[in-house]
């Protein structure tokens, strides 16, 4: 992912917001939380006497839609509960993490989420939150790391296989598709790896695998794809697999721009936009909804497990996702 000079963005506080079209669809969404209702704001007024303060840091949660829907889900689960939640975004740079880790234990809090990002890399900030015995929760972040007690998340295999079967269903044996995944973010790339393994097992050929652009993903995606629209004339490219939706616009907007609709696309997450086109019988064939509701909540459960006296029983847990298609 590339690094950009940091800036530091603190939101406070968001969890009473909830979007309407997060509680009827239970999916992502580009846009934030809009209005609380009276029944929270009674709540944030009178914070129950376990009230525990979060802080939850991601360098993704301004440049990925999955990202900032997970996270608002999030926060709003928390705050629900009577809990205080803020949000520090370190705009793509993952390295920043440390320091923000390293923050948030100066400053006492309860304890830590890390939203996304590659937690790998998270070493120096997780371990001075160890050494203050102050918990560390992960949110869809990208693996397993020293110093995080838990990570809930989506089977990332599942993912991969899933939206790469939609197009396995309506593609003949020989058909060529097109890849953009991004191997330094592991859950992303084993949904690529485990895409890719069943293209070839039913006879499909990946003629181009992309590393796509986090920071950007969608414009990438967008001049990627319209680049590979002059190199492989009608005919020559059936589909595109899209390894997040947010990468996925970009492969749809460069088929429609191009009049290339032929070519079918496929992503991940469940985002607004993506089922809008998925709904509307265009060539998005299909993306399969993470289900982010249901990730927060099994987060906050966790997280007051903990302070309740039980440690989570794995490592990671699994929560499951839905394949969106314009039948379902």
């Amino acid at each position: 992912m590339a690094n950009r000079k940091t800036s530091r963005k603190i939101l406070r506080p968001l969890g009473l917001l909830l979007t309407a079209g997060l509680l009827a669809t239970a999916c992502g969404s580009d846009s934030g939380p809009a209005a609380s209702t009276a029944e929270n704001t009674e709540a944030e007024a009178e914070p129950a006497s376990d009230s525990k303060t979060i802080a939850v840091l991601s360098p993704d949660y301004s440049a990925q839609p999955a990202a900032k829907t997970a996270v608002d889900a999030f926060i709003a689960e928390a705050e629900s509960r009577g809990h205080v939640a803020t949000i520090v975004d370190t705009n793509t740079d993952n390295a920043a993490m440390n320091a923000e880790i390293t923050t948030a234990v100066s400053q006492d809090v309860d304890a830590i989420v890390v939203a996304f990002g590659t937690p790998q890399e998270f070493g120096e900030g997780l371990a001075s939150a160890l050494e203050a015995e102050v918990p560390v929760f992960g949110l869809d972040t990208g693996g397993e790391a020293d110093g995080i007690l838990v990570n809930v998340t989506t089977q990332a295999e599942f993912l991969g296989e899933t939206s790469a079967q939609a197009l396995v269903d309506v593609l003949d044996e020989g058909s060529q598709v097109a890849m953009i995944t991004f191997d330094a973010f592991d859950p992303v790339r084993l949904r690529g790896v485990a895409a890719q393994a069943l293209f070839e097992a039913n006879g499909i050929e990946v003629v181009e695998y992309i590393q796509g652009d986090p920071a950007d993903s969608t414009g990438f995606a967008k001049a990627t794809i319209g680049d590979l629209l002059v190199k492989y004339p009608e005919g020559e490219l059936d589909a595109v697999w899209a390894g997040w939706d947010a990468t996925a616009l970009g492969a749809f907007q460069a088929t429609v721009e191009g009049d290339r609709t032929e070519i079918l696309i496929t992503g991940v997450d469940g985002q607004d936009f993506a089922i809008a086109e998925v709904e509307a019988g265009t060539n998005w064939i299909a993306t399969v909804r993470q289900d982010w509701p249901e990730i927060a909540t099994v987060s906050m459960d966790l997280i007051e497990g903990f302070f309740g006296g039980t440690t989570p029983p794995e490592s990671t847990v699994f929560v499951d996702a839905i394949l969106v298609t314009a039948d379902s």
